[in-house]
Formats: C-alpha cells, sequence, structure tokens
C-alpha cells in the first residue's frame, strides 16, 4: 500500500529527529510506529472478543427446567 501523508511542523520535526539519530528512511520509522501502536491494540480487542465469546457460551449453556 502506497500513503501519502501531511503531518504537522512538529511531528515533522519530531520524524527528522528520529531520522538523524537512527539514520532510518522514514517510511521505516513510520512502519515501525504503526507496528507498535498495532500492538499496543491487541490486548484491547483480545479481551473484548473474550469478553464478548464468555457472554455468548453463557448464553448458550442449557437450563435444566425440569422441577421435581
Amino acid at each position: 500500500m502506497q500513503l501519502i501523508i501531511q503531518v504537522d511542523a512538529e511531528t515533522a520535526r519530531q520524524l527528522e529527529e528520529i531520522q538523524n539519530q537512527t539514520n532510518q528512511d522514514p517510511a521505516l520509522v513510520i512502519q515501525q510506529g504503526i507496528g507498535l501502536y498495532y500492538q499496543q491494540l491487541q490486548p484491547h480487542r483480545q479481551f473484548y472478543v473474550q469478553t464478548k465469546r464468555q457472554y455468548e457460551l453463557i448464553g448458550n449453556i442449557p437450563v435444566n427446567s425440569s422441577s421435581n
């Protein structure tokens, strides 16, 4: 995927500073940043999926309707 982005002056300055300190291509810096952000989101997503599954399982538990 090819992206064309526009960033504000402060973000551009930060990106330039990162590039100067690491000698990395700006595209690689952005890719790594997206990767880190994605990893941070995954635990939240997993929690949501697990919680949803638990509620679905609770709803599917057979109820013993016989009363003695």
